[in-house]
């Protein structure tokens, strides 16, 4: 009786499509390898062919890894197409309260942007910048906040929306 290896196991490439589509944030390698109960090792090996395949067959979307992580993002010549039907994400009352107060003020420096939300400010800045609602600039060593245009888009938006 001769033993298979136990060290291959099949994945069904369906779950993998399925887990991208779904989640509505980044995976992680360790959560993936929860998720289907296999090793890391293992799973590397499964993860590159599917990447591979998956982003030779599609032409719209890809997946991408970063810091170990992967990702189900738009390809970056469709942005432009998909941005009119995309809703913003949900902002919390903090990260609104920041755009209001870019767009009173126009920039911030991040050190004073501290000083009036508090210490919590730069994970919201991190992510109003991620967003792309606000980028990050160096002026005299020092980093600043500047509202951009699509904040301010958002902002009337939501204004006549109401």
């Amino acid at each position: 009786m001769s033993k298979k290896s136990s060290s291959e196991k099949k994945i069904d490439y369906g779950i993998l499509e399925a887990i991208f589509f779904s989640s509505p944030k980044p995976i992680s390698r360790d959560r993936l390898s929860k998720i289907l109960n296999i090793d890391k090792k293992e799973l590397d090996n499964h993860i590159s062919k599917f990447v591979n395949e998956f982003n030779k067959n599609h032409k719209g979307v890809k997946i991408v890894k970063r810091r170990g992580y992967y990702y189900l993002t738009i390809v970056d010549k469709y942005i432009d197409f998909v941005a009119n039907v995309m809703e913003p994400p949900p902002l919390n009352e903090r990260q609104k309260l920041i755009i209001a107060y870019l767009y009173k003020n126009k920039e911030a420096y991040l050190k004073d942007l501290k000083n009036v939300f508090g210490p919590y400010v730069y994970r919201d800045v991190k992510k109003l910048r991620r967003w792309g609602f606000i980028s990050i600039v160096t002026r005299d060593k020092k980093k600043v906040a500047c509202l951009r245009p699509e904040a301010e888009a958002y902002i009337i938006r939501k204004r006549t929306r109401v």
